[in-house]
């Protein structure tokens, strides 16, 4: 069984500004995502449009971890399967960006959809997930967004 959380915001950047940072596998990554850890991101391969990743993150004392095939070469959105992760379960859980020019900016649509396997960490996150999961992600994504304008800007 998966669950879905979606979060709608807005961003002052035109959309090819917004996803062009969901495709950056720089090593200044994590400075944009701040969930995503420096000692838990790697870099597998990186195509013209598509990229082998696995990032990661910790909680106190939760440790997540996924790895993903991105896919941008559909105008307008990156998309991230899950291959393999601690916590999600692999084919079914994903995450998506997406963004639509709107009012001299972009409209961005954060989408996660995720399964979850049987361990102690990843139970936890499920209910988690399930109870708060668009109070839980709202604020990181404004954070995200927040962070794209100001890697811009500077």
């Amino acid at each position: 069984m998966t669950a879905t959380v979606e979060v709608v915001l807005e961003s002052s950047l035109p959309p090819d500004r917004v996803l062009a940072a969901a495709y950056d596998f720089s090593a200044t990554r994590p400075d944009i995502w701040k969930n995503v850890k420096p000692d838990m991101y790697t870099v597998h391969s990186l195509g013209e449009t598509t990229a082998d990743v696995t990032e990661g993150g910790r909680a106190g004392p939760l440790v997540a971890w996924e790895r993903c095939d991105y896919d941008w070469s559909t105008p307008g959105r990156v998309k991230a399967t899950v291959t393999d992760s601690n916590v999600y379960t692999s084919g079914e859980s994903s995450w998506e960006i997406s963004a639509i020019p709107f009012d001299n900016g972009s409209r961005v649509t954060m989408t996660w959809v995720r399964g979850f396997r049987r361990n102690p960490t990843a139970r936890f996150l499920s209910v988690l997930y399930r109870v708060g999961g668009k109070r839980i992600f709202t604020p990181d994504a404004k954070k995200v967004i927040a962070n794209i304008e100001e890697s811009s800007n500077g």
